[in-house]
C-alpha cells in the first residue's frame, strides 16, 4: 500500500534551491539527511541543490569564497525571475531546521500568505519572541541569509540591484561588492517600499559546519584538533537540536 506524502511548509514555494559547492559532498548528505529527518522531500521537483559558484578570483569581494556566495543567490534569483515563479524559498547547505519546523513552519506560511511582504526571512540570528507566532516588519541589519524567501514581484527590482553592486567598486556609496547578508540588507534599507520580514520563531539555524567564506576556526587549522572536528561538531549539532 503506497503512502500519501504529506504537505509541508515548502509546499508553499513554487521552487525551492540549496546553495551547494560540488567539493562540499559532506554538506549536502547533511542537507539531505536534515531533510529526510523532517520529512521533507529533498531533491524534488520543486526542491533542488544549486551548484554553488566558485570563482577564480575575488573581483572587489573580501574573498573568493563571498563572491561565490553572492553570484550564486543572484543566478537562483535570475532563474525563479525568468520562469516566472511567485514565490521563491533559499537555502544554504549549512541549513538545519528547528525541532518544530512542522507546526510552526505551517503556521508561518499560512500567516504570511495572508499579508503584503517582498522578502520573509525564515531563519535568522534573532531571538525567539514569546507569545503568538506571527511575523515582523524588520526593523535592523538581519544577519545571514541561510534560509529566506523573495515573493515574485520582487525579484525584478532585486536582481536589478544585486546587479548593479556588481558594476561598482568596493566601497561604493551606494554599495559596492560586499557579502550577500548585507546586501539584501542594503536593498530594504535603500528601498523603504520593500515589505521586508522575519518570523518571531526561528524555523532555521545555521549547522556548525567547516566554513567556506571565512578565516577556518582553530580546529581546522590545527593538525592535531583537525581530527576532533566531526566529533566536536557532531556534539554541538546534537545540543543545538535540542535547544533549538
Amino acid at each position: 500500500m503506497s503512502t500519501v506524502e504529506q504537505p509541508t511548509f515548502l509546499d508553499f514555494f513554487d521552487q525551492v534551491r540549496i546553495i551547494n559547492l560540488t567539493s562540499r559532498a559532506d554538506r549536502r548528505q547533511e542537507t539531505e539527511s536534515e531533510f529526510s529527518a523532517q520529512g521533507f522531500p529533498s531533491p524534488s521537483a520543486r526542491g533542488q541543490f544549486f551548484p554553488a559558484i566558485a570563482p577564480v578570483d575575488a573581483a572587489g569581494f573580501p574573498n573568493r569564497g563571498v563572491r561565490g556566495c553572492y553570484l550564486s543567490h543572484l543566478a537562483i534569483l535570475r532563474e525563479a525571475r525568468n520562469a516566472g515563479a511567485n514565490r521563491v524559498l533559499v537555502l544554504e547547505d549549512d541549513i538545519a531546521f528547528s525541532r518544530d519546523i512542522a507546526h510552526w513552519g505551517s503556521q508561518a506560511v499560512a500567516l504570511l500568505a495572508d499579508r503584503a511582504w517582498d522578502i520573509a526571512y525564515f531563519g535568522h540570528a534573532l531571538p525567539n519572541t514569546l507569545g503568538n507566532p506571527h511575523w515582523a516588519a524588520v526593523d535592523q541589519p538581519m544577519l545571514l541569509a541561510h534560509c529566506y524567501a523573495v515573493n515574485g514581484k520582487t525579484l525584478n527590482k532585486l536582481v536589478a540591484f544585486l546587479e548593479a553592486i556588481l558594476m561598482r567598486p568596493p566601497g561604493h556609496p551606494d554599495g559596492g561588492p560586499m557579502h550577500y547578508d548585507g546586501a539584501l540588507n542594503t536593498f530594504i534599507q535603500q528601498n523603504p517600499d520593500i515589505e521586508a520580514v522575519y518570523f518571531s520563531k526561528n524555523l532555521g539555524y545555521q549547522r556548525p559546519s567547516r566554513t567556506d567564506l571565512h578565516r577556518q576556526s582553530i580546529i581546522d587549522r590545527n593538525p592535531l584538533l583537525r581530527q576532533f572536528s566531526g566529533i566536536y561538531r557532531a556534539l554541538k549539532r546534537a545540543y543545538l537540536k535540542i535547544t533549538t
